[in-house]
């Protein structure tokens, strides 16, 4: 089995890379701070805060990247219902299909999107594990109590993904209208033809 942080640098999408968890980084750090309080140099408490603002960091960063490419999926999908619109007014069934093609391209953006969390996901309940290991201390219970209970939570976006159960729907939607639509289009074009 391919350990995470090879199966991370391998499945990042190349143009977003400076946007996943530093998982090489929260590993090294870890390692220190196992160093350091083992030769004393630091107490669990300090070490607790330290990594904690590291680990806040590192969602910040993902959560702020997600929520851009949310705002640029579902401006594209502003833009593809006003040309939807339009072909309502036009009568035109030949663009519908080249109006679906771009909403599927919007899915598969949107499935890159969701890979993309789910890999920090994975990384982020995967370094809180590690931490709660090597320090036989319940850290997750703290981390994950502390900041998803908060009003400001960026924690719920990466692991509840509300954003992006609203663009899910707002694509759904305009697909469903592109459908019916192309079933009240095509019969009318028929019966203007024969008039």
């Amino acid at each position: 089995m391919v350990n995470f942080g090879k199966k991370l640098m391998v499945d990042q999408v190349e143009e977003w890379k400076g946007y996943y968890i530093n998982y090489k980084l929260m590993k090294k750090m870890l390692k220190q701070y196992v160093e350091q309080t083992q030769h004393g140099g630091k107490d669990r408490e300090h070490v607790l805060k330290e990594f904690s603002r590291i680990l806040d960091d590192q969602i910040e960063r993902i959560v702020l990247f997600l929520l851009q490419q949310q705002g640029h999926l579902a401006s594209r999908i502003e833009e593809l219902g006003e040309q939807r619109t339009a072909l309502l007014e036009q009568y035109d069934i030949s663009q519908v299909s080249q109006l679906r093609d771009a909403y599927r391209e919007v899915g598969f953006d949107l499935i890159k999107l969701l890979r993309f969390v789910d890999m920090n996901a994975t990384g982020i309940r995967k370094i809180l594990k590690k931490f709660d290991k090597r320090f036989g201390y319940k850290f997750t219970d703290y981390y994950v109590t502390t900041r998803a209970n908060h009003p400001y939570s960026q924690l719920q976006q990466v692991f509840k993904q509300v954003g992006i159960v609203a663009v899910v729907g707002a694509l759904s939607r305009n697909l469903e209208y592109l459908h019916t639509m192309k079933e009240v289009l095509y019969p009318s074009m028929i019966i203007q033809q024969l008039l």
